[in-house]
């Protein structure tokens, strides 16, 4: 019985990704089975189940889901196989999910009450539709389309159905869509990036500084995997791109091998978050639309000071907050960064800053608050640091060891620590390098991880007990 479910999910999916042009801008694929079981949903005596934190907050918000959730599971819908979704053309706003189905009757009935229509027979198929949205049914799929503008749906339906070429001939859709996630999402960068350039061209002088910087992005594809295992959240982005491209090369000019060096400077207290990008000040410097930004800018001797020191800033740029509540009149802050030239910065700031502040050995105090802040400006070899300071805190984040773990080994990357009552709330953003990148976040309550969607009770909290939120 497992291999015939097996064998006829795979029927199924081979039909739906027959109907996928191979130069489609988007692609979706979401393995219903695996996502409901990653989510923690269950199905008993007829009813779906919600996990019990996630049920309960939306019982206190007013939400009402037991009837819709009563529809759905009978509505005819196969909840073992693959949804798909895809995009044929990024221009033209339209778009196409597919739904396998095991019991037609009831998907007949399901349609026709939720969106009042009803199928008719047409070129041999089961259509019906209402506006642009058009419901076809076809070998056990739903399809529903939707912007295609004076097209018929069976029209429509009827050539995706005799393509030439489909997904299947696109090793990087295939590649995308069989990674096994619970959600799988191709990206033609190239097509979606056309079509943003071609809207950007109407905004006038900023839209064309803005399509130029896209038009340096040489990505092909992008692929995106969402993942709910393990009781968190987790997503992959991979980037299709040449190595020896313009892009990969603009990337490497401009950044800097991944160092954790200033997390000494950040404030560690309950609730805290870095941002660590390792950039090349003479590279950024170096590119050409960053030359004519600053023009004939460079000619006056302040700014070609000014120039100068940030050219010398290579390794870490590090901003970081902490604190131990989250009520904003207590929150730390601090920003650091390597400079080469740290001492002229210093002087520089010296002159600009003259009787503003008390020095103190290294550290250059501030005589008036700065947005209710004690402000610190200080040097340490080639380290500039600024502390905006409430309330001080003894330890750094130095010491913690996920942040490390997460920007050890990210050019750009950022790890955040929130806390409420007995929850603690982690995630964290990483670009290892043009290629790659990953976003994780998990919930624990008394230290268990909470199920993804428990996870979302959080920010529920959060919003309800923090001041300021």
């Amino acid at each position: 019985m497992v291999l015939l479910l097996i064998t006829s999910c795979n029927k199924v999916e081979n039909k739906m990704e027959g109907m996928i042009p191979e130069d489609a801008a988007v692609v979706a694929k979401i393995d219903v089975s695996s996502l409901i079981g990653n989510l923690k949903i269950e199905v008993k005596d007829g009813k779906i189940v919600l996990p019990e934190k996630f049920a309960k907050m939306l019982q206190e918000k007013g939400e009402s889901f037991d009837k819709d959730a009563e529809k759905l599971l009978k509505s005819g819908i196969d909840f073992s196989g693959s949804v798909y979704f895809f995009v044929p053309d990024a221009k033209d706003g339209s778009m196409v999910v597919m739904v396998p189905v095991d019991d037609l009757d009831k998907l007949r009935q399901f349609v026709s009450e939720e969106d009042k229509v009803t199928f008719e027979a047409k070129d041999g198929l089961e259509v019906a539709s209402k506006g642009a949205t058009g419901y076809v049914i076809k070998d056990g799929i739903l399809i529903v389309t939707s912007g295609f503008e004076g097209k018929d749906p069976a029209t429509v339906v009827n050539g995706f159905a005799s393509l030439k070429k489909n997904m299947g001939d696109n090793a990087s859709i295939v590649r995308a869509l069989d990674a096994g996630d619970d959600i799988n999402v191709y990206l033609n960068t190239k097509a979606l990036k056309e079509m943003a350039g071609g809207q950007m061209g109407r905004l006038g002088s900023q839209g064309d500084m803005a399509k130029s910087m896209l038009d340096l992005m040489d990505v092909k594809s992008s692929a995106l995997h969402l993942s709910f295992a393990d009781n968190a959240w987790n997503c992959r982005i991979e980037n299709e791109v040449d190595d020896n491209g313009d892009y990969a090369k603009l990337v490497k000019s401009v950044t800097t091998k991944p160092s954790t060096d200033l997390l000494a400077y950040m404030p560690k207290a309950a609730n805290m978050g870095v941002l660590n990008l390792n950039i090349d000040g003479e590279g950024i410097l170096n590119l050409d639309m960053v030359k004519a930004l600053l023009g004939e800018a460079g000619s006056d001797p302040q700014m070609a000071q000014m120039i100068d020191i940030f050219k010398s800033v290579k390794g870490p740029v590090t901003v970081g907050f902490a604190s131990a509540s989250l009520n904003p009149e207590e929150v730390n802050a601090a920003l650091a960064f390597k400079c080469g030239k740290a001492n002229e910065l210093v002087g520089m700031l010296k002159q600009m800053l003259s009787g503003m502040y008390t020095q103190n050995g290294d550290e250059f105090v501030f005589n008036e608050k700065i947005q209710g802040f004690d402000a610190k400006l200080g040097v340490k070899g080639d380290v500039v640091y600024i502390k905006m300071i409430h309330q001080d805190f003894t330890e750094n984040m130095a010491s913690v060891g996920e942040a490390k773990d997460v920007l050890g080994s990210a050019v750009a990357g950022a790890f955040v620590n929130l806390a409420v009552d007995n929850m603690q709330m982690q995630f964290a953003i990483s670009g290892k390098d043009v290629k790659q990148g990953n976003f994780t976040m998990n919930v624990k309550e008394n230290g268990k991880k909470l199920s993804p969607l428990e996870a979302l009770t959080f920010f529920d909290r959060l919003s309800r007990n923090v001041k300021g939120l």
